[in-house]
């Protein structure tokens, strides 16, 4: 049975706000184009190859919007509705359980992945192919480590141990780690071994509902009675239980970071561009930019004079000028106006 991919799209992107928003009649950033032709979903599901099958995650009041964007690149995608948004522990194990226990997909391999990530997608595909086979022959959890490129402190970090096996480009896991100090990222960076965290999980269903089982029952056992007696008790009824018992976490929480002796990374190549801009800063290097750092959106007549590291991201008609400033971020949308100082990149 091939591996199945579950694009999760949930969140809120509230860092790119005021184009990401979640009230009414808005959407977040996984169904905006920040940059490009396509939605951040759109590309998700483009950069899947054509003989897997896609699950996308959303909240069951973006359901129709996922139908709608991915027939407007011509893919088809099943939909596994979430009541609300619970964070990622309970999105991966709502789709683990729901694939052993109604679709009796109990040995099938998994791939999760959020929605709203650019990168390379031929690199990605290599390696997702080549997670997919450790995760089927080892019964393994394979999770895609990003080298990074400067001391980041807003990602979290996995810390690799020895090499997993002698003909793999791959390694054990030796503990995650959260977001760090500058000081200790510096150290990271220098000592090597260690990679960002991209929340990208493949794995047999069967292995990950063992390890949630014995790690977070109080996420499992709310799903798996919602599933079993779905007359009787919704998954709404579950997601608010995991809620009010404060279980409502990253699947890295909730998880990973207990079964670290369980995991294999593999890590990306610089070339797959990784980038999971979480913030408007992260979109520099889809801009045109001049000699004095200023950057705006190719194509848009917004004009940047006798200013330097100015950012204008313009999804407006409207062009923008910005005259005699510096270090500036300027965000325009039909929602609202966004200006602040502009964070290092």
């Amino acid at each position: 049975m091939k591996a199945k991919i579950y694009i999760m799209a949930g969140g809120g992107g509230t860092r790119l706000r005021p184009l990401s928003q979640t009230e009414k009649g808005k959407l977040p950033k996984q169904f905006l184009t920040l940059v490009g032709k396509h939605t951040l979903l759109q590309e998700a599901i483009a950069r899947i190859p054509d003989d897997y099958e896609i699950g996308v995650i959303p909240e069951k009041r973006y359901s129709e919007e996922v139908y709608r964007q991915a027939a407007a690149i011509g893919r088809e995608v099943s939909v596994l509705e979430e009541p609300f948004g619970c964070n990622t522990a309970a999105a991966i194990i709502f789709a683990s359980l729901f694939e052993e226990q109604s679709l009796n997909n109990k040995d099938r391999i998994l791939c999760f992945m959020p929605a709203d990530h650019k990168m390379n997608s031929e690199l990605f595909q290599d390696l997702l192919e080549q997670a997919v086979d450790i995760a089927a022959k080892f019964d393994k959890v394979v999770t895609i480590g990003i080298q990074p490129e400067k001391p980041e402190t807003n990602y979290g970090y996995i810390q690799t141990a020895k090499p997993f096996q002698r003909s793999l480009a791959a390694f054990e896991v030796e503990r995650f780690v959260e977001k760090p100090d500058r000081e200790t990222a510096e150290m990271y960076l220098r000592d090597g071994g260690y990679y960002w965290n991209a929340g990208i999980f493949i794995v047999r269903t069967s292995v990950l509902l063992k390890e949630a089982e014995r790690h977070c029952p109080d996420i499992l056992q709310p799903i798996a009675d919602a599933l079993y007696l779905n007359k009787i008790r919704t998954i709404a009824d579950a997601y608010r239980d995991i809620k009010d018992s404060g279980w409502n976490i990253s699947i890295d929480y909730a998880l990973m970071e207990h079964i670290a002796d369980k995991i294999v990374l593999l890590p990306a190549q610089a070339a797959l561009e990784w980038n999971d801009l979480g913030n408007w800063e992260s979109l520099y290097r889809y801009m045109e930019a001049d000699l004095k750092g200023n950057a705006s959106f190719t194509g848009m007549l917004d004009e940047i004079v006798d200013s330097s590291q100015v950012m204008v991201c313009n999804y407006t008609d409207i062009p923008v000028r910005i005259e005699n400033s510096s270090n500036l971020l300027v965000v325009v949308t039909e929602n609202g106006i966004l200006i602040r100082e502009k964070q290092p990149g």
